[in-house]
């Protein structure tokens, strides 16, 4: 019987590890992309983070109590070089957030956000004139 070797073992242990990586990084692993919801809520934190940004919004509950989600999104990096207007969300605002629910309970992968008037597209631009409702 012959012992594996050393490049073998690594070999396996880095396979393993990117596949791993992409399992916790892909959409449709944890996201419903057949279909889209929206929700309306106050944005209670706000991460401009790597590997994704995300916020979490107080949503009003059956009950009218506050629920937390967690809007995913894209890494800082990718945000800023698409123009995402980062400086105009803040603490407290409302926002209505569509996209792609989670396979997790009260998650959402950010399409498009509606904010004071103005509708962010999935490209992260600005749409030209006032939202539609």
């Amino acid at each position: 019987m012959t012992r594996p070797s050393i490049a073998s073992i690594v070999g396996t242990l880095l396979v393993t590890a990117v596949v791993g990586l992409g399992a916790h990084h892909s959409v449709p692993v944890n996201f419903d992309q057949s279909r889209e919801v929206t929700i309306t809520g106050v944005i209670t934190e706000i991460k401009w983070v790597n590997p994704h940004s995300h916020w979490r919004l107080d949503v009003p509950g059956d009950d009218g109590k506050p629920v937390e989600w967690l809007i995913e999104f894209g890494a800082v990096n990718t945000m800023k070089r698409a123009g995402f207007p980062m400086e105009r969300f803040k603490y407290g605002d409302t926002v209505s957030v569509t996209g792609y629910p989670g396979r997790r309970d009260r998650a959402v992968l950010l399409r498009t956000v509606l904010h004071d008037g103005v509708r962010l597209n999935p490209e992260m631009r600005p749409d030209a004139g006032p939202a539609a409702n």
